[in-house]
């Protein structure tokens, strides 16, 4: 295994980190206007209407706390070391969130 020298791993952690930011917004309002109700839910217990909203909850609330989460604890408390891997993890856990959203909308 090859060991980037620090410099390169704060790179790689403003790189991940800017992606993030620029990927969680776009997933964010994609989960809220792929999953909010456009009729009443009243009576529906199907699709976006399933288990409350959950679809809408997961996909937006999800997708929000995960933004927030992986910016704060990439570079919080790191003393120039940022945790390099949180980024990423954190846009493929946003894939998922939207992944799992989809197949509760879908039944």
């Amino acid at each position: 295994m090859v060991l980037l020298p620090c410099g390169s791993m704060k790179g790689l952690a403003v790189v991940g980190t800017v992606l993030l930011c620029l990927f969680a917004p776009v997933a964010l309002v994609y989960g809220l206007m792929a999953f909010t109700p456009t009729v009443s839910c009243e009576h529906s217990v199907r699709g976006v209407c399933t288990y409350g909203q959950l679809p809408m909850v997961v996909a937006a609330g999800g997708t929000a706390l995960v933004w927030a989460v992986a910016v704060v604890v990439t570079w919080a408390g790191t003393r120039g070391r940022p945790r390099v891997f949180v980024p990423y993890a954190g846009i493929v856990s946003i894939l998922v969130l939207l992944y799992v959203a989809g197949r509760l909308a879908a039944g």
